[in-house]
């Protein structure tokens, strides 16, 4: 505590020495460049302007064309800045100790920490100081980092980067010469493993840094070990990915990480919700009384403009691609695919929230959004069992199969397909799919019917499904329904031994009814879509047992028998008759579609009086009088066939 007055005299001290650039980098870069197509624009705006930007996303080496640039415009000393330099002082720390700008002098300054106080004044100070001088500077920044749209004429964007080969190429050369280094690139495994390490995307570092491990090998062992040349990129990538995961800065910025983990390549809205409901699930740093603003609400601690998405991507080393197929929107995805399941592990083995982890996935798996339900159970869940499978067995996957939610028991199938995937954890799961097949409680075996249809644990799923057929469960038929959809879905090869497993059930009356209501399931549920079958097709998706059964003969006996008894039975009746009447809106749309659908209705009505009359019961609900959207081309075509029938 202090009485009266206080005063806080800050002093100013000397200046701070500038360091000249390091000549092993400019060594590198004078012998082992490898120019990209816009280096002569780029160096003729220097010479222009004396003071450039250096705009691009990581791994188009920016710092080396700068430090390139400079080679070429200097005829003093390059210096390199420390990137802490405060702007508004920046003319000044040029100086040295004279107080001027030494002639001819080049300065390089690589992403600055005060980059969003670099405004215009500043720039066209700074420039004037460089001119006087007869010297250049170049300054780099990332995609977004600018925060005054008026020096926006002194910023060159990088739009082409060498190939990640081609790097190498030129350090090997530099460091091996032209002839060892060309002879060592013509191998093609060599090339197969370049491009294995560093893939496609540009990454100028990086290719540096590999040619120099490969050149450390050729020089000590006369040739380069390819599977070494692995183990080392997989412990920097490694050791790099933890610096980068430890390095983000605050529970905002890591809980987004995390939902990108989660939904990785889903649209922002869906990952942006997600973030924000996980971070508040871990801070705890608002007030615990807030009082309210002046139109009554609670006043909010937290600044939800602080940081623009696509500055937050660059630091999550994310990008943004539009949607697929012209949809409106964009998705957002980690650039490099592993980060995702990494993300995910980093956050649960290194940190303290672990429950508030499986929280926050409780509540994604039942969102409204069946991608978002998926990606949670999969890429979350899934990744976490195969870490810790008897941990989350004890705390998810048994409490959920046990729920009355329907979707919490989807989440364990769809977990359990990942996490079976290590050959330990296979066995394990079998043992206890096995334990809810004996079960009494409907939930538990429908819990066990998902993970079959999922192929999760077994290799004969639809011999397992079918001993449910036995069990008198609405709850369990549906989940049997929904497993062998699951079945065709993925492989609909597997439609030749489903359809004939229920057919056969059909004829035993104990379980007839669960048969039928299964295939009704699967006849609604599985569709394929029309891109993969032709450029005649005008329904945007066609029903894949239709589909298969117009290719596949052998399918058409169990199909017809299935369709006759979905009609011709009582409990399932209306049922029947919205599934075909689902198919009858998608063949409205398309002629070829409208042909399989004629063919399978003939088939049905050949002999078969009753469900002949069903069938024109149907097609006459159709063109009702009172109905908003009517299908005439459907009904009329059924109505054909079955005059040609002779009912």
């Amino acid at each position: 505590m202090v009485g009266g007055d206080k005063y806080v005299v800050v002093v100013g001290g000397g200046r701070h020495r500038l360091r000249a650039l390091s000549p092993l980098i400019a060594e590198r870069v004078r012998f082992a460049y490898s120019s990209p197509a816009d280096l002569p624009d780029v160096r003729e705006a220097l010479a222009r302007q004396r003071l450039l930007i250096l705009r691009s996303a990581a791994g188009y080496g920016k710092s080396a064309m700068a430090v390139r640039l400079l080679l070429g415009a200097c005829r003093g000393t390059v210096y390199h800045l420390d990137s802490g330099v405060d702007f508004a002082s920046l003319a000044d720390r040029l100086e040295n100790d004279s107080g001027s700008i030494e002639p001819g002098a080049g300065f390089l300054l690589e992403r600055p920490e005060d980059i969003g106080n670099l405004g215009r004044e500043t720039y066209e100070k700074v420039q004037g100081a460089l001119s006087r001088a007869d010297s250049w500077m170049v300054v780099t920044v990332a995609d977004g980092e600018l925060a005054d749209g008026e020096i926006l004429f002194g910023v060159r964007d990088l739009s082409d980067a060498p190939q990640p080969v081609e790097v190498v190429r030129a350090h090997l050369r530099w460091r091996l010469g032209e002839r060892d280094a060309d002879r060592l690139l013509a191998r093609q495994d060599v090339q197969d493993v370049i491009t294995e390490l560093l893939g496609g995307l540009p990454a100028c570092r990086q290719a540096g840094d590999l040619a120099a491990v490969m050149a450390q090998q050729y020089d000590l062992h006369g040739a380069v070990d390819l599977d070494r040349l692995r183990e080392h990129r997989a412990r920097l990538e490694a050791e790099d990915f933890e610096i980068w995961a430890e390095s983000l800065p605050d529970a905002g910025t890591r809980s987004f990480a995390l939902a990108l983990a989660v939904l990785n390549g889903l649209p922002q809205e869906d990952v942006a919700q997600a973030a924000r409901s996980l971070r508040e699930r871990l801070e705890d740093d608002g007030p615990y009384l807030r009082a309210p603003g002046p139109d009554g609400r609670p006043v909010r601690y937290k600044d939800l403009f602080e940081t623009p998405r696509r500055r937050q991507l660059q630091h999550l080393r994310a990008q943004e691609l539009d949607k697929p197929l012209g949809e409106p929107g964009t998705i957002i995805e980690y650039k490099d695919p592993g980060y995702a399941r990494r993300m995910i592990l980093h956050a649960w083995t290194q940190y303290d929230i672990q429950d508030e982890l499986l929280d926050w996935l409780g509540g994604l798996v039942v969102h409204s959004s069946q991608e978002v339900r998926v990606y949670a159970a999969a890429s979350g869940l899934g990744v976490l069992a195969t870490e810790a499978y008897r941990y989350i067995e004890r705390r998810v996957l048994g409490p959920w199969a046990r729920s009355d939610s329907a979707l919490r028991r989807t989440a364990v199938a769809y977990a359990l397909s990942v996490a079976c995937q290590n050959p330990w954890v296979q066995t394990q799961a079998t043992a206890l799919v096995v334990g809810w097949y004996a079960d009494e409680r409907p939930q538990v075996r429908a819990a066990a019917a998902r993970v079959h249809g999922l192929g999760a644990v077994s290799g004969r799923p639809v011999e397992e499904l079918a001993r449910l057929f036995a069990v008198d469960s609405v709850t369990v038929t549906v989940a049997v329904g929904c497993a062998l959809a699951d079945l065709v879905a993925d492989d609909p090869e597997a439609a030749g031994s489903v359809l004939p497993m229920l057919r056969d059930r059909t004829g035993d009356h104990r379980s007839g009814r669960s048969a039928v209501l299964a295939f009704l399931i699967v006849a609604a549920q599985v569709v394929v879509e029309t891109k993969e079958v032709g450029p005649r097709a005008t329904a945007p998706e066609w029903p894949t047992l239709l589909y298969l059964a117009h290719r596949r003969p052998e399918l058409r006996d169990s199909f017809v028998w299935l369709w006759r008894a979905a009609l011709n039975e009582s409990f399932f009746h209306d049922e029947a008759e919205q599934v075909i009447g689902d198919w009858a809106k998608l063949a409205e749309k398309d002629s070829e579609l409208r042909e399989m659908l004629r063919l399978l209705v003939g088939a049905i009505a050949h002999g078969d009086q009753r469900s002949g009359r069903i069938l024109r019961s149907c097609a006459d609900d159709w063109v009702r009088p009172d109905r908003i959207i009517g299908l005439p081309l459907t009904a009329a075509m059924v109505r054909t066939q079955l005059d040609m029938e002779g009912m």
